[in-house]
C-alpha cells in the first residue's frame, strides 16, 4: 500500500512558526521605533510653533525687550511648554537679538528642560521706546 498523505511534518510547522516569530518581532521593533520618531517630530513641531508665536507676538506687539534672560510657561496642544527668551544687544543700537528656546515643561518647573527648538529673531526698537 502506498502512503500518499500530503501535508507538513511537525518539524516543518515548527520551523515555519519560528521564522514567522522572528519576522513579527522585527516588524514590532520597526513599528515601535517609527512611533517614537513620530512622537518626537510632533513635539519638535509644536515647540517650534510655540517659539514662532512668542517671537511674532514680540515683534507685532512693538515690545522692546530688556537685555537678559526670561523664563516662562506657555500652553499649546494640551501641553505645557517651558520657554526661555534670551535677549542680546547687537552692533546696531536700534536692533536686539532674541533667542527663543522651547522644551516640554518639566514637572518641577525649576528643573532643566530638554531643549527641542531654538529660534532666533531680531526686533527693531519701536519709535517711542527708550534705548535702555
Amino acid at each position: 500500500m502506498k502512503n500518499n498523505h500530503k501535508g507538513f511534518t511537525l518539524l516543518e510547522v515548527l520551523v515555519a512558526l519560528a521564522v514567522f516569530a522572528v519576522a513579527a518581532m522585527a516588524l514590532m521593533k520597526v513599528s515601535e521605533s517609527q512611533l517614537r520618531l513620530s512622537q518626537t517630530l510632533e513635539e519638535k513641531t509644536f515647540a517650534h510653533w510655540v517659539a514662532l508665536n512668542m517671537l511674532t507676538e514680540m515683534q507685532a506687539g512693538q515690545d522692546w525687550p530688556s537685555i537678559g534672560e526670561q523664563t516662562g510657561k506657555v500652553s499649546m496642544a494640551s501641553r505645557d511648554w517651558k520657554v526661555k527668551i534670551k535677549t542680546q544687544a547687537t552692533p546696531m543700537t536700534r536692533v536686539r537679538r532674541v533667542d527663543v528656546i522651547v522644551g516640554v515643561a518639566p514637572k518641577d518647573f525649576t528643573d532643566e528642560m530638554e531643549e527641542l527648538t531654538l529660534l532666533t529673531g531680531f526686533i527693531e526698537r519701536p519709535a517711542g521706546a527708550s534705548l535702555e
